[in-house]
């Protein structure tokens, strides 16, 4: 498992690769898929089943991590770490709390609109992508060698 500080170095330096990969395709594209890479692995970690770096970024909101920690059985569970159903579980569950903002401020209902099904996918998969790189520093996708595992933990 590496350190919090390697999960962050990772996120800063795959986030350009992500944007370049993202502009090969569209400039707006590109940089909706690095900017959700950015923050999905600095804000959005499946490490937010537990009291970590990412948990602890949310300052004062952090309460709001509470209930998801507990319906996350354990650290590393399928729920929190899984692919693709990890991350879709963190935004089914932030946008469930952000839907009263929705329905109070009618005004962002137009957001809706003017986001699109193309940027949509471009942010998810910025979002997937950080989980993704969080997942293999954990060794959880590929076996890592003990020494590589060494030097994640910061040893």
């Amino acid at each position: 498992m590496a350190s919090g500080k390697n999960h962050d170095r990772s996120i800063l330096f795959t986030t350009p690769i992500i944007g370049i990969i993202g502009v090969s395709h569209s400039l707006e594209l590109g940089i909706v898929a690095a900017a959700a890479h950015m923050v999905a692995g600095l804000y959005l970690s499946p490490d937010l089943d537990l009291v970590s770096k990412p948990y602890k970024r949310w300052g004062w909101l952090r309460w709001i991590w509470i209930p998801y920690q507990k319906l996350i059985p354990c650290h590393r569970h399928w729920l929190s770490h899984g692919v693709i159903v990890g991350s879709t579980i963190r935004l089914l569950y932030l946008a469930a709390l952000l839907l009263p903002l929705w329905v109070i401020f009618p005004g962002l209902q137009q957001v809706e609109w003017a986001i699109g099904w193309q940027k949509a996918i471009a942010f998810f998969l910025g979002v997937e992508l950080s989980a993704l790189n969080h997942l293999l520093l954990d060794g959880l996708l590929l076996p890592l060698p003990a020494s590589v595992k060494q030097r994640l933990k910061g040893n």
